[in-house]
């Protein structure tokens, strides 16, 4: 028998066949941008708990069939409009301490650009706000309660942590008295640290982007705390030589994360690019706004590459949607 595993690799391997050998040829004018978060053996509860982690050796995989079937580019090439065709950029989020212990060394070696979009206060030694928020809606169940009713039963939205602004979580914490930090830390795994950015920033294949301050939902910010959770950041990375002034939005869905009005407000603050993590493949490179597509460890053949890059227009295809409807009976 067929375990569920097994149909889902089948699906996206035929899938990622058809759509490389018909679609393949529409990349020729577009840039692929691809999106990771953590590199290692050991990934933290969080980054289990939401596929962000992918191992050494399978990045290395990655890595080196991106770089034989695309033309991967730099920030400043794309900030310069100096788009090949099959054009691709690698990109990282928050600043995972497997970044810098294992993705940096696999990136050096295989001589690829990657820029990777950094939260700077985490790395001075704070709390990592995204695992903070996640945790106590996962895991603190007094928090869930206290925040619907702080929130409003009926207007609350899901996943829970969208609706989780400063204040709401810095008066849990005031009212119960509880410190998260190391608990939060455990359940994170460990973030880079400042050393680690200034040993990296070095290198001739990385590049910083900002993230934000801290991994804050946008959309519960105002536009004055936007900017300076913006600006704050900026200050920080503009002291590495290796600073590129491109941003991508913490949680990076669109509407639910952020809006069309904070992309402006940060591309009013200096940002030459901004980018989404919608999985989706930019087929105009010259826009301002870009979108990332996430890479895990399933996608571990070229197939399943493709898959991934084409996802969006596989699950929407009336013939594969027809197809995965019935595997899943």
């Amino acid at each position: 028998m067929f375990n569920k595993n097994m149909l889902k690799g089948g699906f996206a391997t035929v899938a990622g066949a058809c759509f490389k050998l018909f679609k393949k040829s529409k990349l020729n004018h577009a840039l692929t941008v691809f999106l990771y978060h953590d590199i290692t053996y050991t990934p933290s509860e969080f980054s289990k708990m939401y596929k962000l982690n992918v191992p050494p050796d399978v990045f290395d995989f990655q890595l080196k069939y991106i770089n034989n079937n695309f033309n991967v580019i730099t920030p400043d090439e794309l900030i310069r409009g100096d788009i090949p065709p099959r054009a691709a950029m690698v990109t990282f989020d928050d600043g995972m301490k497997g970044f810098f212990s294992d993705a940096a060394r696999i990136i050096e070696n295989n001589r690829v650009p990657t820029v990777i979009f950094l939260n700077t206060q985490p790395a001075g030694g704070e709390i990592f706000q995204s695992g903070l928020i996640t945790y106590l809606c996962e895991k603190e169940e007094g928090f869930k309660e206290y925040l619907r009713r702080a929130v409003g039963y009926e207007t609350i939205i899901a996943p829970l942590f969208l609706n989780c602004t400063r204040e709401i979580v810095n008066s849990y914490i005031s009212q119960t008295g509880k410190d998260f930090k190391d608990t939060v830390d455990r359940f994170v795994g460990p973030f880079a640290s400042e050393d680690d950015l200034m040993m990296t920033s070095e290198s001739k294949y990385i590049y910083y982007g900002n993230h934000l301050y801290n991994h804050d939902v946008a959309l519960t910010l105002s536009d004055d705390e936007l900017r300076e959770s913006y600006q704050k950041n900026e200050e920080k990375l503009q002291s590495f030589k290796n600073y590129t002034n491109l941003f991508a939005f913490p949680f990076g869905q669109p509407g639910t994360t952020f809006s069309e009005g904070q992309i402006d407000i940060i591309r009013s603050l200096g940002a030459q690019k901004v980018f989404s993590s919608y999985p989706v493949i930019n087929y105009t490179p010259s826009n301002a706004y870009l979108h990332r597509i996430a890479l895990t460890d399933f996608n571990d053949t070229g197939l399943k590459i493709w898959y991934q890059i084409f996802y969006n227009e596989i699950r929407n295809n009336p013939v594969f949607k027809s197809i995965k409807r019935a595997l899943s009976k």
